[in-house]
């Protein structure tokens, strides 16, 4: 005797749970459509309804042969549960009541064949009675010779699904779906005919056994079908997606092959995808520019880290500045199995930018001139002070040189007294130089106090002239990264504006606090003011370009303070005091820090 039978049905059930774990280790690594989860589902039913079909097969008890039946009955329930809602979610077509009415007629069918003493299959006790196949083996005999009123109701409900795939198939037809309709109405109409052939075997029509299961076969192809299908369309969509950014994008092995290139990279290099894959870039572009590219690929796969660089590309004729990143592709490990390159053409970004930055400078530039114009009058005075002075001592000199008797220590007291009012109007002419010039100026290690006291000094008439008392809290030794132009022109107009908000105090009352700390690794610096104070509502707009709440203000002023803030790497805001006046305060990162800005800038 062959047996054939059996050992297929065991074959068809492993095919059955290789299918199960692979559609649903797919929706795992989020490579295909939740669908296939419940395709998933639907083979671990079908495997397990396979085994209990072949045990029943070789039954060699009634006891035995009425158990596994039962379990075969719950099997095929949660088949047609299932396979309805596949049909759904593959298509799109969610008839909701129908599929609920669906899943509630096989629950109830489920469940009556639980309580049934003998199953859904059997009214009474049956008997073993077995079927000789063709090929010589013998097995018992699953065929239903009479039909019960529940077996009629779920031929119906077979054949309510079966038209429910029929119409789900024309609505992806009419959609355009036509390869994926044409693929799911064969996988249909195969597994359909399987089960028509069991119900015509049932009613003697034919004269064989079950082979439904073997139907089944048909959605597997289909699905493994649809999940190529998905991959392959996925790839397309990424490839497509590769072609239209427009950056130059290669992915390469760690021995430096090409593996993947898009049309941005082909652009770039004057390059052909099919010429170059599995190529080096030895092989293929400059030696010079494949040595630099190679040198930052193997620090990214040592380092596990992007690599950034800058590089000065040739393209079309003219050099272009492209900002490359090299980056490993790591596996769950931690190992690097490839290398993505991309190459940005920062060329129009730079030029924007170096435009930006001295668009910024003049403004800058413009608005120290203006700083330093609304205090013209005191500079003025504090000028002609120290000139003043000399030319007093240099003629009292030469009135003692006129004497018989020239005192010299009275000379050379007037001479100290020269050389002490020179270096006081040099000491105000070079600031207001340096706050004046116009070419930039290197970044540098500035001593924060001694830079408030350069601004204080410079405004010492206009103090006097506002009646300001002035109090200090500088810390020694603040030392920060920064330009010091840019970082005087803060103090300036913060100060100017301290002075100005307290005009209309009465004298006396007029009061300036400046404060230079150390607070979390940074250089905190706060002027408060007397005066009229801000409006709360205000404190978040005043650092806004061109508003102001002065009558013959441009409101650039504070709005110039923080754009030098932020190219310093610092923030500045304001505060309404809670007695009178306000407060405005910035910070900058000590010298050394990480936060520190690097290179040069200046106005």
């Amino acid at each position: 005797m062959s047996a054939i039978l059996v050992p297929s049905l065991y074959v068809m059930s492993g095919v059955c749970a290789f299918a199960a774990l692979h559609h649903g280790l797919a929706v795992m690594q989020r490579r295909v459509s939740q669908v296939h989860l419940l395709f998933a589902t639907l083979c671990a039913v079908v495997m397990v309804y396979i085994l209990v079909r072949a045990g029943a097969y070789q039954a060699q008890t009634v006891e035995a042969l009425v158990a596994l039946r039962k379990w075969e009955v719950v099997g095929v329930c949660l088949i047609y549960i299932i396979f309805p809602w596949f049909i759904a979610g593959f298509t799109g077509v969610r008839p909701r009541r129908f599929l609920l009415a669906l899943t509630i007629f096989w629950s109830l069918i489920l469940a009556a064949n639980l309580i049934l003493p003998y199953g859904a299959q059997f009214a009474d006790l049956p008997t073993l009675t077995y079927f000789d196949l063709p090929w010589g083996e013998r097995v018992v005999d699953l065929r239903v010779f009479q039909p019960s009123l529940v077996h009629k109701i779920a031929l119906l409900a077979i054949l309510a699904i079966m038209a429910f795939g029929v119409h789900a198939s024309l609505d992806q037809y009419r959609r355009g779906l036509k390869s994926r309709a044409r693929s799911l109405a064969w996988a249909l109409g195969i597994f359909f005919s399987f089960i028509l052939f069991n119900w015509a075997a049932n009613w003697g029509i034919i004269d064989f056994i079950h082979l439904s299961e073997f139907g089944f076969l048909a959605m597997l192809v289909m699905m493994d079908l649809e999940m190529m299908r998905e991959s392959r369309n996925d790839k397309r969509r990424m490839r497509d997606v590769l072609d239209h950014l427009p950056v130059a994008i290669c992915l390469k092995d760690l021995r430096g092959r090409f593996q993947l290139i898009n049309r941005g990279f082909e652009t770039l290099f004057h390059v052909d995808d099919d010429a170059i894959l599995g190529k080096t870039a030895f092989d293929t572009l400059p030696q010079d520019l494949a040595r630099r590219f190679r040198i930052d690929e193997n620090q990214a796969v040592e380092t596990g880290e992007d690599v950034e660089r800058e590089h000065v590309l040739d393209w079309n004729g003219a050099p272009h500045v492209y900002e490359t990143h090299q980056f490993p592709l790591l596996r769950q490990d931690g190992t690097a199995y490839a290398v993505c390159g991309v190459y940005f053409d920062v060329t129009e970004t730079r030029q924007k930018d170096e435009a930006l930055h001295k668009f910024r400078r003049q403004i800058w530039h413009t608005d120290r001139v203006a700083s330093t114009g609304a205090i013209s009058a005191s500079l003025a005075h504090e000028i002609c002070q120290p000139l003043a002075a000399i030319l007093n001592n240099a003629q009292a000199g030469l009135r003692f040189l006129d004497h018989d008797r020239v005192d010299l220590e009275e000379i050379r007291e007037i001479f100290q007294d020269v050389v002490r009012d020179d270096k006081r109007a040099g000491t105000i002419i070079n600031g207001l130089r340096a706050m004046l010039q116009q070419q930039e100026t290197p970044y540098a290690d500035v001593d924060l106090a001694q830079c408030i006291e350069e601004v204080l000094e410079l405004l010492h008439g206009e103090m006097i002239r506002h009646g300001v008392d002035v109090e200090r809290m500088l810390e020694t030794h603040l030392i920060v990264r920064a330009n010091k132009t840019q970082l005087q022109q803060v103090i300036l107009n913060l100060t100017i504006n301290a002075l100005e908000a307290m005009a209309e105090q009465p004298a006396g009352e007029r009061r300036l606090r400046i404060e230079a700390t150390r607070t979390d690794g940074k250089a905190a610096v706060s002027i408060s003011d007397s005066g009229v104070g801000i409006a709360e509502d205000m404190l978040d707009r005043i650092f806004e370009g061109f508003y102001t709440t002065k009558p013959q203000g441009l409101g650039v002023g504070l709005e110039v303070c923080r754009s030098i803030m932020e190219s310093h790497h610092g923030s500045i805001w304001a505060e309404a005091n809670p007695d009178r006046g306000a407060t405005f305060r910035f910070s900058l990162p000590l010298a050394g820090g990480d936060a520190a800005p690097k290179g040069a800038a200046g106005a």
